[in-house]
């Protein structure tokens, strides 16, 4: 069974089962690596000595072709191109020489920063000096050849040391997700003791209160003497609004009696006053002819009209016996006056309920209540998204705890359960 098998492997037979903490956890896990990593450690001394071995004798072979003459009878551009790029060839070898001959250091840390930058030079030396060597075998083969024999080896042993650093970063990341999902229990075991609940709770409970308190006053309130005082005041503006408008009634009554002879007594006379009669405009009646003056003059005058048979009408009889009613007692403008005279009356009637503390006292406890019953619905609304999420960390935490246990069941071979408060 490998290294990694032990923690991460196939499960082996469960022969015991055992309760730990989160901090026993996380000690058996720091205790696992450090038995598992001893092995590799060894492999990468030894890959590391074999590499130092290859690099030294790589870097006599690279003095022996700087040292190396070409045949006498060459060519000047083949002398030219080979000696060109043996410079270029031995500098960038030198290059990696010297990141060979670096430390690794006493930890992972140490050796993995020195892997990935001697495996990025290794592999751009390798591209680059492809075209050099062409030339460089052309006159130095011999010499050449021995450096390039050497780079291959130096290539091997990188990538043996590539495959336990895989191997290495493979279980860093199995682990360190194993730490985090320990770190998670914790926060979400912490967050979940800290229930929000709670204070939602205690908060809609002093909502309620408050409520009960202000309901309690509103009580005592609606049974006191001012209230009642306060209610006799709207029953007497309510009934001074049905008095006015029977008056109103009454006016229409008579408007719609005299509406013939009126649009007839209109189109034999100029009188733009007499629209709001014919159109019923009660407000406008108001304002110009308060007594009805103008009215029992218009009246006066369509009687002698008709009279004289000046203004002619189909049952002429009925209107004029209707407007001898009318002017009687000057009944329209008593109406009128009476109207008016209950309009006051009115006015004084709710600038005196307007002044009436107790009334804004009921407003205010009111507008409190229903305050308070929206901010209880918010606690509401607030509470279903603290359980949801309650249920999501409670979920959570059990998947972790899963995961944890799982991982040490593997590195154990026993059943060993997270004892989580």
């Amino acid at each position: 069974m490998g290294w990694l098998d032990g923690i991460f492997g196939k499960k082996e037979e469960k022969t015991e089962e055992t309760k730990i903490s989160l901090k026993e956890a996380e000690d058996f896990i720091a205790d696992k690596i450090k038995k598992d990593l001893e092995p590799l450690k060894e492999s990468i001394k030894n890959e590391y000595k074999n590499l130092q071995t290859i690099t030294n004798t790589m870097r006599d072979q690279l003095k022996i072709l700087e040292q190396a003459t070409y045949p006498e009878r060459t060519y000047p551009i083949l002398i030219s191109k080979s000696l060109g790029s043996r410079k270029s060839f031995i500098n960038k070898m030198n290059f990696l020489v010297k990141q060979l001959q670096k430390s690794i250091g006493e930890n992972m840390t140490s050796f993995l920063n020195f892997y990935d930058e001697t495996d990025r030079l290794i592999n751009s030396t390798n591209v680059e000096t492809i075209k050099e060597y062409a030339f460089i075998k052309i006159l130095f083969e011999k010499e050449g050849k021995e450096v390039l024999q050497s780079f291959r080896q130096i290539f091997e042993i990188n990538s043996n040391l590539g495959k336990i650093v895989k191997e290495i970063r493979e279980y860093n990341s199995k682990l360190l997700k194993a730490k985090e999902s320990v770190s998670e229990i914790l926060k979400l075991t912490e967050e979940l003791r800290n229930n929000e609940m709670d204070r939602l709770d205690k908060m809609f409970k002093m909502k309620e209160d408050e409520i009960k308190k202000i309901e309690n006053e509103m009580e005592k309130l609606l049974y006191s003497d001012a209230w009642k005082a306060f209610l006799e005041m709207q029953r007497v503006r309510n009934e001074l609004k049905i008095k006015m408008e029977n008056k109103k009634s009454e006016f229409m009554e008579y408007m719609s009696k005299l509406e013939v002879p009126l649009k007839k007594y209109k189109w034999s006379v100029e009188n733009k006053f007499l629209d709001n009669y014919i159109l019923k405009s009660f407000d406008s009646i108001l304002y110009e002819d308060p007594k009805g003056e103008a009215l029992m003059s218009v009246l006066r005058d369509m009687k002698i009209k008709m009279i004289e048979g000046e203004m002619k009408l189909k049952d002429s009889d009925k209107f004029l016996a209707i407007i001898d009613s009318v002017k009687e007692n000057n009944a329209i403008g008593n109406v009128i006056q009476e109207y008016l005279r209950l309009s006051e009356e009115l006015k004084e009637q709710e600038e005196k309920i307007d002044t009436q503390e107790i009334s804004k006292r009921k407003i205010k406890l009111e507008d409190e209540v229903s305050r308070l019953k929206k901010e209880m619905e918010e606690i509401e609304d607030e509470g279903k998204r603290v359980e949801e999420r309650t249920k999501r960390m409670k979920s959570n935490k059990e998947q972790k705890i899963k995961e944890i246990e799982e991982l040490l069941e593997n590195a154990s071979g026993k059943r060993i359960l997270l004892e989580v408060n």
